[in-house]
């Protein structure tokens, strides 16, 4: 790709896109001249290829610092809609600024349509016990790998699941013999094996961490170019701004 369609901030590496699979996300400069030519590399691609990009499953994204006039510029040369954030993508919310609990509602939703699911009310105990460690725990840790939830939401997902471990079914409320607090913990401590939610995102963190220090990937590269320059990351400090997963 032409070097002059690299997306640059200071002090960062230059990036032209990322991918997973069939998805991209394409970094360029906010120009009409860059747009034109980053449509002629598409162009080359899907001509050479024989594989096209769908229109209706894509749109762009710019810069608060691009005039109106430039975007429907923009948006009548790609023939893409402009999208704001935050959105999803790849399941991941992709958001500005603070973390809200908004960010999370598909993952409520989610669990709760799961528990609405007629076959649910016949479990049993232990069948109930198995579905929270294996099915309803597994839901958000995809999530955990990029992204914490937040003490709200894990808060809330705990008492959804207290409550349906003790038999709490839609438009009924079960006696809740214990807190889920106390179900946390492995089997030789005398707990019912649960994680924590706030336990797992720890984890994850520290995985993330390793992969940081490791240095191997693009993502570790560009966070540490962008957040400890020419420091060694343990001689790094956290500044506003700085994002804190």
């Amino acid at each position: 790709m032409n070097p002059k369609l690299f997306f640059r901030t200071s002090g960062v590496l230059p990036l032209t896109h990322l991918s997973f699979a069939d998805d991209f996300i394409i970094f360029s400069n906010g120009s009409i001249k860059m747009i034109q030519m980053l449509l002629n590399f598409i162009e080359n691609f899907q001509n050479t290829s024989g594989l096209t990009f769908n229109k209706s499953k894509s749109s762009f994204f710019t810069a608060k610092s691009l005039s109106i006039s430039l975007i429907h510029s923009i948006e009548r040369k790609i023939g893409l809609i402009k999208r704001f954030l935050p959105l999803k993508h790849l399941g991941t919310p992709l958001f500005k600024g603070r973390k809200l609990s908004f960010l999370f509602d598909d993952i409520l939703s989610t669990i709760l349509k799961k528990f609405t699911s007629r076959a649910f009310n016949f479990l049993s105990y232990g069948g109930r016990l198995v579905l929270i460690k294996h099915v309803l725990c597994s839901i958000h840790i995809y999530l955990l790998h990029t992204l914490a939830l937040t003490v709200n939401v894990s808060r809330r997902l705990e008492v959804l699941f207290n409550k349906f471990l003790w038999g709490s079914k839609e438009g009924s409320n079960a006696l809740i013999w214990g807190s889920w607090k106390n179900y946390y913990g492995t089997t030789e401590e005398g707990k019912l094996g649960f994680k924590t939610i706030k336990d797992m995102a720890i984890a994850f963190n520290l995985k993330l961490w390793y992969n940081f220090r490791a240095k191997k990937s693009l993502w570790a590269k560009f966070m540490v170019t962008k957040y400890c320059g020419m420091k060694h990351p343990l001689n790094c400090s956290f500044k506003i701004g700085d994002f804190p997963k």
